[in-house]
């Protein structure tokens, strides 16, 4: 029996047009893995995504999706950004140090 995803995103619709837009501009990019997971993610959002209807009947898309694609999505995201934001403080450098090989 296949395992059911477990990261659950509500979104307004404005704000799925968007995440489908940019996975859209991605599907164009130079790097051949970044354009391919643009459109892997981009078939799996509209193939498994639900618009519902919130409290007051107020829209909202659901999105389910698996960890490793919630991952994808939010590097999709960032990829996105690039240069549109200007890096004014190096924020890594304030974090705890990390054992090798360490994912938490």
């Amino acid at each position: 029996m296949a395992q059911l995803p477990n990261v659950k995103l509500n979104v307004h619709p404005s704000m799925f047009d968007l995440m489908m837009a940019v996975l859209e501009r991605n599907t164009t990019a130079e790097d051949v893995p970044t354009r391919n997971s643009a459109q892997d993610l981009m078939e799996k959002r509209m193939r498994f995504s639900r618009r519902c209807c919130g409290v007051g009947g107020k829209p909202y898309v659901s999105m389910w999706m698996y960890e490793s694609e919630a991952s994808e999505l939010i590097w999709q995201l960032l990829y996105a950004c690039i240069g549109a934001y200007e890096v004014e403080k190096e924020y890594s450098a304030e974090l705890k140090e990390g054992g090798e090989g360490d994912t938490r």
